[in-house]
């Protein structure tokens, strides 16, 4: 598995934001992906938007949660060209900046 990469998950995707360096563990840190259009309150910079196959997802950042590798499905798109976004998400989390 690959950081930055999104991947089906359940009856949806799923960020992969855990390090690489970390990869014998079982399990994942992953951001579930929200379809843009159902959100009506969004904070920007700790929910950016992302585009998957064609549709607008937006980082639910504040649900992320460890799943197990076996629960993750095959990669969708990576979103490497978006680490700064994504770790300032990350950052506005837990440091609230």
């Amino acid at each position: 598995m690959a950081r930055f990469h999104v991947h089906h998950i359940d009856r949806g995707y799923a960020l992969d934001v855990q390090s690489n360096l970390l990869d014998r563990l079982d399990t994942r840190v992953m951001i579930p992906l929200t379809d843009a259009s159902r959100v009506v309150n969004v904070m920007s910079k700790l929910n950016p938007i992302v585009v998957v196959n064609g549709t607008r997802y937006l980082l639910s950042t504040e649900r992320m949660a460890s799943v197990p590798v076996a629960d993750i499905g095959p990669s969708a798109v990576d979103l490497t060209s978006k680490a700064d976004e994504i770790a300032a998400a990350l950052d506005f989390l837990f440091l609230g900046f």
